[in-house]
This record gives C-alpha cells, structure tokens and sequence, in this order.
C-alpha cells in the first residue's frame, strides 16, 4: 500500500507560516536563538520553545488575517482528493504549529486530513502555549520528529512516499521509497545520492505517483527500507 507523508510550510503553503507569525509578533531571538541549534548547543525543540515564549500581542483577528493571506500550492488540494478516491493514506508530517495547520486545512476543505505536528496554539492573552508531545528521544533535528510518525503508521509492506522542502525533511527523506523534493531538500537529496524528483507544483507529484501506482504497485527502495529498519532497532 502507497502512504503519502508531506512536509507542510512551503510544501503545502506557497510561504511559511510560522515565521511570518514570529516576524510580526515575536522578537529577533526567535530568528537567532536558531544560531544555536546550528552548533548543536540547543535542539529544536529548545530553540522553538524559546521563540515561541517571544510572541505577544497577537489576537484572533491577527492570527485569522494571517491565515486568510496563505496561499496553497497549485494542485494540492486535487492532489488530496486524488489520494482519497485512490485510497491512499495522506498525512501531513510537519514541524510547525498545530493552530495554523488545522486552520488552514478547515478553512479550505481539507480538515479531513490528520496532522502530526506540534501542540502550538494562540492563548487569549495573545501569547502561544506550546507542548511537543511528538518529540522522539534520540531525536534532535525536529521538535515533532518526522521519522516517528513514518515508522509508527506504516508497516514492512507500505511504500513510503515523502513530499517535502527543508532541513528538517532530511531525514524522512532518507527513509521514504519515493521523494518528492523542492527549495533546500532537492539540494540536500543531491548531495546525499537520495533519488528523488524535483516538483513545483502538485499537478507534477501527483502526474508521477500515478505512474508509479501503475507501473510499480510495490515499489520499495532497498536503501530506504534498510534506514527504516536500523531505525527501529536503534529504538
């Protein structure tokens, strides 16, 4: 069975989300606190929390101003309606947080599609609670790590597809039979011999999976199934 994870800001989203409410409502640390996660001296979690406890002064309005200005990249939401009729499992495996992605998703049809990210949400005192009940030990690129949700919701038969852009699509990536890969990733994938195909749009991804459902019902990556596997016995 083919599963479809996908990185969500700039993957779904045309722009990122979560920088621009730390722009407009945090300070400047929650840009450089991230210096420190690049020295390995914090993890992301750290470094997130951290910029989360900068925001203030955010409201209902501010936040719904932002998430009405987002924008989804062309052919996503037929892309998802292509996975339901064709009764594959799409997931949304992101790094961000939880109040814009539920938001977003609802307000354009999409709720239907289950989200695995951090627990970030607007307080009424315009500050952002936040809890990351998906951080996995050993695991210190993402706060919600990505690889868990991977290796907790498919199993040894599935072929694995990831859809993503960023540093912290990296190691999924690493494990997926199938990428998809835009922005820094495609880079990423290059440098490290990942085989992947390069999209802009979701009319492209989902033109290339449907060949693959046709032509290779039960693809697997050796080299994927083997990160999976070494994962789970590291665990």
């Amino acid at each position: 069975m083919y599963k479809v994870y996908c990185d969500f800001d700039e993957t779904i989203t045309v722009r990122d989300v979560g920088s621009q409410i730390l722009a407009q409502f945090g300070t400047q640390i929650s840009f450089d606190i991230w210096k420190d996660f690049d020295s390995g001296a914090k993890s992301a979690a750290e470094c997130l929390q951290i910029a989360c406890k900068s925001v203030s002064g955010m409201n209902v309005e501010d936040f719904n101003r932002i998430v009405e200005a987002q924008q989804l990249k062309p052919g996503f939401i037929e892309f998802a309606e292509y996975c339901r009729a064709n009764g594959i499992d799409l997931h949304i495996d992101s790094d961000g947080f939880s109040c814009y992605i539920r938001e977003i998703l609802e307000t354009s049809g999409l709720g239907h599609i289950p989200f695995w990210t951090n627990s970030i949400e607007l307080k009424e005192d315009g500050t952002l609670s936040h809890e990351f009940p998906n951080q996995r030990e050993g695991c210190d690129r993402c706060a919600s790590c990505k690889c868990a949700l991977l290796l907790t919701t498919s199993d040894d038969t599935d072929t694995i597809v990831y859809i993503g852009d960023g540093y912290s699509d990296w190691c999924p990536a690493q494990m997926a039979d199938v990428v998809f890969a835009c922005r820094d990733l495609k880079r990423q994938c290059g440098e490290l011999g990942i085989p992947h195909h390069p999209f802009d749009d979701f009319f492209e991804v989902q033109a290339i999976l449907s060949n693959y459902l046709k032509e290779r019902p039960k693809y697997r990556r050796e080299q994927a199934h083997r990160r999976r596997k070494e994962l789970i016995i590291m665990e």
